[in-house]
């Protein structure tokens, strides 16, 4: 046990003395690649068109689902299409490519 605590206090102590030997400008350098490696990952919704997008799509699934439910003729026929137009619309909100300016 006691090991350990000295090994756990070296490591302590290196820690803090690297910390104290790196400049301003080697950690304001290493922030900015981090940053720039963290706006490279794609989100899910990338920007608002792909949102709009995605909430069109669950209006489209939500009368999908009513017309299932009501008493219109060929409601099958009509159900099926807005569905498939909602399913297809959602997926191409998260599939379709962002513009890179």
């Amino acid at each position: 046990m006691h090991n350990l605590e000295e090994s756990r206090e070296e490591w302590e102590k290196e820690f803090v003395d690297v910390q104290r030997t790196i400049t301003f400008d080697q950690g304001l350098r290493s922030v900015q690649i981090i940053s720039k490696k963290l706006s490279a990952t794609p989100a899910p919704i990338s920007d608002f068109a792909h949102l709009l997008m995605l909430l069109v799509s669950g209006g489209f699934l939500v009368a999908a689902f009513l017309v299932f439910s009501s008493n219109v003729s060929h409601k099958v026929i009509l159900g099926i299409a807005i569905l498939s137009a909602g399913g297809y619309l959602g997926v191409a909100a998260f599939r379709w490519p962002r513009k890179h300016r």
